[in-house]
């Protein structure tokens, strides 16, 4: 049943700002007081307030099918990833007509995602006017109050793919031109990247799956990748994405509020992505935890911006990696951008007075 057939069956852990507001305080505090009215549909938009669904969480993500359409999921999908598929589909599959098949891919299941609503007064029937002059009301207009899903952003652990190539064109995540031209007239090819997986006997040895403490299981912490001007190639990073927002809501600060709260949640909660050696029982096979095997997530922070959208993430801190190049996913140009955040006791108040590194930091 899509949301917008719904009154208010939205999932209970609904997440606010900074300071973890539940759904009747983002009412009165998200965005502003203003409200939205159309004038074709006769609704007027109530203050949103967002939900966040983490993987683990509730029922099973990966009962998600691929290939078939948020409206025709089992009941058993987490509503509030139905939502984001909703809002996904809307954009990206209708509007920048992305493949249905490859919208949702192997890092849902194993990602944060952040769903923003609209509570609205929508028309179901219409006012009947009449009389001589036709301005007396015959029937009174119904309408019924109702939550839509109007954006998304997701947050994805890591670890993750190799970084993309300059000039590769990326299908549902698979290089599709390696060898050929970066661009038009270039001598430059575009080269696959050897692929290099990190595993140890001692890892390998472990009974089960390791899971990095947000639901991805896996033997593998840390892929080496290819140096850029922001990464170092071996650490751990955050990668934003699947930002969308629905067109009639756009320029209303609603994706700004996204993103906002992507941010400050990843930095409340920034030790929930570094494994604990005791749950998963290094500590059983003699692996010392500050052997460097276990990885510790220190605030960087990773978006495959489109193109066109790089100065909406320049205003949240984000920086271009030039040495990243560019490449395209399902046929948008996309470019890396990079932002760090301070991370640990006092880090809202108290941002870093010199950065670690050259990655651009946070604007507090």
């Amino acid at each position: 049943m899509s949301a917008q057939q719904q009154e208010t069956n939205l999932p209970s852990d609904n997440l606010g700002s900074e300071s973890g507001l539940g759904t009747k305080e983002l009412q009165d505090q998200t965005l502003s007081d203003s409200t939205i009215t159309d004038t074709t549909t006769h609704f007027i938009m109530g203050t949103p307030f967002i939900s966040l669904h983490k993987p683990g969480e509730g029922r099973n993500c990966w009962n998600y099918a691929r290939g078939k359409p948020y409206s025709e999921q089992d009941d058993k999908v987490p509503k509030t990833l139905l939502h984001a598929m909703e809002v996904r589909e809307k954009v990206y599959v209708e509007e920048q007509k992305v493949p249905l098949e490859n919208e949702f891919d192997d890092d849902d299941p194993r990602s944060c995602h952040w769903v923003i609503y609209a509570s609205i007064n929508q028309t179901i029937v219409p006012a009947i006017m009449g009389g001589q002059d036709g301005l007396t009301v015959i029937q009174a207009r119904r309408s019924k109050r109702i939550t839509l899903p109007i954006g998304t952003i997701r947050l994805v652990p890591f670890p993750h793919e190799s970084h993309p190539v300059n000039g590769g064109a990326y299908v549902n995540g698979i290089l599709t031109n390696a060898g050929q031209p970066v661009s038009e007239g270039s001598t430059e090819l575009v080269q696959a990247p050897e692929r290099i997986t990190t595993t140890t006997s001692s890892l390998e040895a472990l009974p089960s799956p390791i899971t990095n403490g947000i639901g991805h299981n896996t033997t593998t912490f840390i892929i080496p990748d290819r140096e850029t001007d922001f990464h170092n190639s071996q650490e751990p990073y955050l990668k934003i994405g699947r930002l969308a927002v629905l067109p009639e809501y756009r320029r209303q600060g609603i994706a700004g509020q996204l993103v906002k709260n992507c941010i400050n949640w990843m930095q409340d909660n920034y030790t929930l992505w570094n494994p604990s050696p005791t749950e998963h029982g290094f500590d059983r096979i003699g692996v010392d935890a500050h052997s460097g095997i276990m990885p510790k997530w220190r605030g960087l922070v990773c978006i495959h911006a489109q193109a066109h959208a790089t100065s909406f993430w320049y205003r949240y801190g984000f920086r271009i990696d030039e040495k990243m190049g560019k490449w395209t996913e399902e046929g948008i140009p996309h470019v890396g951008m990079w932002l760090r955040v301070p991370v640990g006791k006092g880090a809202h108040t108290e941002p870093p007075k010199t950065l670690q590194s050259n990655v651009p930091t946070i604007l507090q």
